[in-house]
C-alpha cells in the first residue's frame, strides 16, 4: 500500500500526463484490493472459514475468488457475533453462500473480471429448493459487496464485517 502511495506521489510531483495518473490510480486500487484479500484470509482463518488460495482446475468453475470470502453485513448489527438475529448477514465460502435461513451452493461460475462474477446458485432453506442467477461484485476497493439477483431483480449491498 505504501509503495502504491509512493507511485502516486511521484507521478503527481513529476507532472505526468492524465494517462499516467490513471495508471497510478489503477495500481493503487489493485494494491488496496491485495491488502483487503490478505485481511479477508486472516479474518476467515480467525473464525474457522476455509482459506481462499488458488483453486484446482477441476474446481475452478465452482470456486469463488478469495477476495469475496468472509462475512458481510447489510447493517453493522449483522456483523455482531453476539446477536442471533443477523438476518442481513451473508458468509461467503469458496463454494457457497450462507444466509440467515438458507444456503446457496455454487452450481456454476463465470468470472467477468477479478472483482465481478456471475453465478448460478442452488438455494435450500425452510424446506424448499430453488436456483437463481446472481452477480457478485466487489466495490469501494473491496470493502463492499453487491449481490444482484435476476428473476425477480433485486440488489443487496453488504459491508465487510
Amino acid at each position: 500500500m505504501m509503495r502504491a502511495r509512493g507511485i502516486v506521489i511521484a507521478l503527481a510531483l513529476a507532472g505526468c500526463s492524465s494517462d499516467a495518473s490513471e495508471d497510478a490510480k489503477e495500481k493503487a486500487a489493485a494494491a488496496n484490493i491485495e491488502a483487503v484479500v490478505a485481511q479477508n484470509e486472516a479474518q476467515a482463518a480467525a473464525i474457522g472459514l476455509p482459506r481462499g488460495g488458488t483453486p484446482s482446475p477441476a474446481k475452478a468453475a465452482k470456486t469463488l475468488p478469495p477476495a469475496f470470502l468472509g462475512r458481510w453485513g447489510i447493517t453493522p448489527a449483522d456483523c455482531d457475533f453476539s446477536r442471533s438475529d443477523t438476518k442481513g448477514l451473508v458468509t461467503v465460502f469458496a463454494d457457497k453462500l450462507s444466509f440467515y435461513e438458507s444456503t446457496a451452493k455454487v452450481a456454476s461460475l463465470t468470472p467477468v473480471s477479478q472483482y465481478k462474477v456471475v453465478a448460478d446458485l442452488d438455494y435450500t432453506g425452510e424446506g424448499q429448493a430453488w436456483r437463481k442467477r446472481t452477480t457478485l461484485e466487489l466495490v469501494t476497493a473491496g470493502t463492499a459487496l453487491l449481490r444482484t439477483e435476476q428473476s425477480p431483480a433485486a440488489t443487496f449491498r453488504y459491508e465487510r464485517c
